[in-house]
This record gives C-alpha cells, sequence and structure tokens, in this order.
C-alpha cells in the first residue's frame, strides 16, 4: 500500500496511489474539490459546488462518499484518507497535491525552487473535469493562477537579470500553460523573446497575443478571450521591435 496519494491538478486530473480506482466519476471530482479546500467542508457545501443546477439525494452524495473512501483507502498506519468529523469531510495529510507542492516551492526565496514549481505545471487548473464550475465561483482558480504568474514573473526577471534569456522564456511559457489568456505574461514572453534577438518570434509572439486577445479579429468570428489588448502591451512591443531592429541594424557589416 503506498505510504500517500498524490494528486496532480494542472492539467488533467492524475492521481496515484489509490487504493482501488474511483467507480463513480463524482467521486474523482469530490477528491478534486476536497483536494483544494483542504480545511475540510461541509456536505450541503461540496454537494451543491459539484452540483449546482440540482439538488442531489441523500443516497446519491452517501455513495459518492463511499467510492471515495474506498478508493482513497487508508495509510500506513491504517488511518482512512478520507476522514469526517461530524458533518465536514476532508482529505488526510497522507493525501499530496501538485499545488500544495507549487505553493511551499513558490514560497522559497531561491530561483530554482521557482523553476521546479514552474516545472509541476501540466496545464490549466482541473483541464477537463466535468463538475468544476465551482473553481470559478469560489475563486479557487483566479488564486491559483494568481500564484502561478506571480512565479513565472519573478522567475523571468531573474532570468533575464542574469543573461539567461531562454530560462525565461521557458518560465514564461510554463506559466501560460496555466494561464493562457494572462497579458501580463505575454508581455513578460515579448521580453524574453526580444532578449534573445529574435526578432521573427518577437513579430510571432505578438501576432499569437493579438489573435487570443481578438485585436484582428471582428464580429461573431472573433477568438475568445480577452476584450482588447492593454495598451502597455502595444506600446512594450513596439519599444522592444524598434529597439531589436536598431541592434540589428548597428550590428550589420558596412558596405
Amino acid at each position: 500500500m503506498a505510504s500517500v496519494v498524490e494528486i496532480d491538478l494542472f492539467g488533467p486530473m492524475v492521481v496515484r496511489g489509490l487504493a482501488f480506482p474511483f467507480r463513480r466519476s463524482s467521486a474523482r471530482e469530490l477528491v478534486a474539490y476536497l483536494a483544494l479546500h483542504r480545511d475540510g467542508v461541509r456536505n450541503e457545501v461540496w454537494s451543491e459546488a459539484l452540483w449546482p443546477t440540482r439538488v442531489v439525494s441523500q443516497a446519491t452524495c452517501d455513495s459518492t462518499v463511499s467510492d471515495c473512501r474506498r478508493a482513497l483507502g487508508c495509510d500506513g498506519d491504517g488511518m482512512a484518507r478520507l476522514v469526517r468529523d461530524g458533518r465536514i469531510l476532508r482529505l488526510a495529510d497522507s493525501v499530496h497535491t501538485d499545488v500544495e507542492q507549487f505553493a511551499r516551492l513558490a514560497s522559497a526565496d531561491h530561483p530554482e525552487a521557482w523553476r521546479r514549481a514552474l516545472g509541476l505545471v501540466r496545464g490549466t487548473l482541473l483541464e477537463g473535469m466535468q463538475l468544476s464550475d465551482w473553481a470559478v465561483f469560489d475563486g479557487t482558480q483566479a488564486q491559483v493562477e494568481s500564484m502561478v504568474v506571480i512565479t513565472a514573473r519573478k522567475a523571468v526577471e531573474y532570468c533575464l537579470a542574469s543573461g539567461r534569456a531562454e530560462q525565461a522564456e521557458w518560465a514564461v511559457r510554463q506559466g501560460l500553460r496555466a494561464c493562457p489568456y494572462d497579458e501580463r505574461l505575454y508581455r513578460a514572453l515579448l521580453r524574453a523573446t526580444a532578449a534573445q534577438g529574435n526578432l521573427v518570434q518577437l513579430r510571432c509572439t505578438m501576432a499569437e497575443l493579438r489573435a487570443i486577445a481578438g485585436a484582428d479579429q471582428e464580429g461573431a468570428g472573433a477568438v475568445p478571450g480577452p476584450a482588447a489588448m492593454h495598451p502597455d502591451t502595444e506600446a512594450l512591443f513596439q519599444e522592444l521591435l524598434n529597439s531589436s531592429i536598431r541592434a540589428v541594424g548597428a550590428s550589420a557589416p558596412r558596405l
């Protein structure tokens, strides 16, 4: 029996160390919800979060909890990994998540820890989950994305200051895997690209952002995303582009 259960929530959910496979998809969804609410939640809270548009029977809730308990099993000391304290349901400390590991690494005062944190990101939070609208409604998604953006930006600043433009690009692209519409990350990506002296990639990056923002689209065919780019982004692009062109011109051989 595995000593811990490990849950990856960045990207498609992956669970390692289960005692048994989940029988119900709702049980898997409940584990994801509890993994991001470690203090525990009351029965009526988690059931409403998973099924906000309908009232589910007590039998459905009980079956979901029972399947969770069976799948998670017990730790090495024989303690159940799904804990019930009265009406509160929570995961035991023997259940670990990549989001919590990210938070610990991101809070460290060392660039290598930030790099390791960003390496955990495989995609958006709870990617592909069917009952995950609660993450938007209760602010969980915004909180996690903010943590990723802050970590990516400070990693980029460190890499650029130390002349590591390629590592800066990797860091910001990892951030974009979790937060694909964050314009602050795109501005960081523009800077990382420009620092590599790649004019073609600089223009491609800006074109990518314009497409996401719908800035080059009109009417109903616009690409979903922010309504328009922040003026600071366009100004930064023009500044970086002009500087890069001048640098290329200055280094060109004179005939």
